[in-house]
């Protein structure tokens, strides 16, 4: 074969925007094969090969993975590459899927650490607030006597189901908590841990939970959740107010653990309580 008439390595290399090691690579792995190599190892290519490797370059360029092209190429037809090009498709449609969820999940996380200065300022300030319906994974704490361990592994418990389901859990999490119950002997009854569930999210391995849409009693402090003080004091501004609680109590965690410092010494939250 008269080498006047072949396209050296680099000049193909150059013609398709791809580089030279990428080209020794194709070789050694079957996709794309010079048509002489030389004792030195110099490769040559025929330009009646140029539309196989077009074509590789344009398919990998879309993301289709080198072992599906050549599986493709080695017996190439219109029909086989429709499909590659259906299969490709539904991958980009799944991964543009997962990217929105981490989209939303970058909204949700903005938005739970944005401001802290402020609402930090707003502690022990009541203020009433119209909260949508949301929807919680619960977990049950084990005992009516919590600490920060219990806390922790309660939580997780929820947290995991919710990364098996394919969920991203960044919707806020807290406690859930009763307001019949913070005044009596056992302030926990009926209490657990929650985290809040995107509005699509599949659910039928974990206790879900419906926070309803209306008007609610919202008080930032510091505290954990095990902690009702500050549930009690809130109450007692809206027993004085004329204000009546009516079902659940939620306590949302802003800052926990990771976030204590010299300033703070438990958790930052936002109490909320539903108006009846």
């Amino acid at each position: 074969m008269d080498k006047q008439n072949l396209i050296k390595i680099s000049e193909m290399a150059a013609l398709h925007g791809v580089s030279r090691q990428a080209l020794i690579l194709y070789d050694k792995n079957g996709l794309f094969k010079p048509v002489k190599v030389e004792g030195n190892g110099y490769r040559y290519y025929s330009a009646e090969q140029i539309p196989r490797l077009r074509l590789i370059c344009l398919l990998k360029e879309i993301g289709v993975p080198l072992a599906q092209i050549k599986e493709y190429l080695d017996a190439p037809t219109t029909a086989g590459v429709c499909d590659l090009l259906a299969q490709r498709r539904v991958a980009i449609e799944r991964e543009r899927d997962r990217l929105n969820d981490q989209l939303r999940a970058i909204d949700q996380l903005d938005h739970h650490f944005a401001s802290v200065a402020t609402k930090e300022k707003n502690t022990d300030l009541p203020q009433v607030v119209w909260i949508d319906e949301r929807k919680v994974a619960f977990s049950p704490f084990p005992s009516d006597r919590m600490n920060s361990r219990q806390l922790h592994m309660t939580l997780m418990q929820a947290w995991c189901q919710l990364l098996d389901a394919g969920v991203i859990p960044s919707g806020g999490f807290g406690a859930l908590l009763d307001a019949r119950a913070a005044f009596s002997e056992t302030p926990l009854a009926d209490a657990g841990s929650v985290i809040v569930l995107p509005d699509e999210t599949s659910t039928d391995e974990m206790e879900v939970r419906t926070l309803p849409a209306g008007e609610y009693v919202c008080m930032y402090k510091y505290g954990m959740p095990y902690d009702v003080e500050p549930l009690r004091r809130l109450l007692d501004w809206m027993e004085k107010r004329g204000l009546r609680a009516k079902g659940p109590v939620v306590d949302c965690c802003l800052l926990d653990s990771l976030y204590h410092d010299e300033r703070r010494h438990a958790d930052f939250c936002r109490l909320e309580v539903l108006l009846g």
